[in-house]
């Protein structure tokens, strides 16, 4: 009888030690997994930061250079009327150059990948989600401004001197212009916003 009994009690004994073991195991899974989830966090965080910090300085300057995009625009319009018109020309040089800033987003598509975005707090989720939303905006209003400026520069170089265009290329240059200019200055507008927004983000 007492056999019995000393075997359920080992028997016990014997359950209650590997239940105990598995506790531990469990737990000691959890915080490792904790601490990888914790550092997936930080090393998205840190990139996400840099990336937003590298945009803003390829943008500000960007920014800063609509006014003379814009002028430079008007200039081509002037020198159009003045062709039109029949008067001497006064517009000596027409620039019609697009350059895009490099915006990149990889930092925010590897969080989303890695799932590095659904351990971080929503509401900061949702505000990097604005940012990068507006930027890709911004880039899909640049994009078709390179080829209008394409089309413009082409309308340019078909007769080798801008100054003996015909009429109908030179109406179909001011459409490209004016075209062009809608483009910079909705651009202009998200530009800025989007300035402000990487801004918001850093603090």
């Amino acid at each position: 009888m007492s056999s019995t009994r000393r075997s359920a009690g080992e028997w016990l004994f014997q359950l209650t030690t590997i239940t105990i073991g598995v506790l531990i195991a469990l737990s000691f899974d959890a915080v490792l997994r904790w601490n990888a989830d914790r550092g997936l966090v930080a090393e998205a965080r840190a990139r996400i930061a840099l990336e937003l910090a590298e945009n803003r300085g390829e943008l500000d300057p960007y920014i800063a250079s609509f006014d003379a995009r814009l002028a430079n625009l008007d200039n081509a319009l002037k020198l159009l009327d003045e062709l039109d018109s029949g008067a001497e020309p006064t517009v000596r040089e027409v620039v019609l150059t697009v350059n895009f800033p490099t915006l990149n987003d990889a930092g925010w598509e590897t969080a989303e990948r890695t799932g590095a975005l659904a351990l971080m707090e929503y509401p900061r989720v949702q505000e990097l989600a604005e940012v990068y939303a507006l930027q890709g905006l911004f880039n899909d209003t640049l994009e078709p401004a390179f080829l209008v400026s394409m089309h413009a520069a082409s309308l340019l170089n078909a007769t080798g001197n801008p100054y003996t265009m015909p009429p109908a290329a030179r109406a179909a240059m001011r459409e490209r212009v004016l075209e062009l200019r809608a483009h910079f200055s909705l651009a202009q507008q998200f530009g800025s916003q989007l300035s402000q927004a990487y801004s918001k983000v850093e603090r």
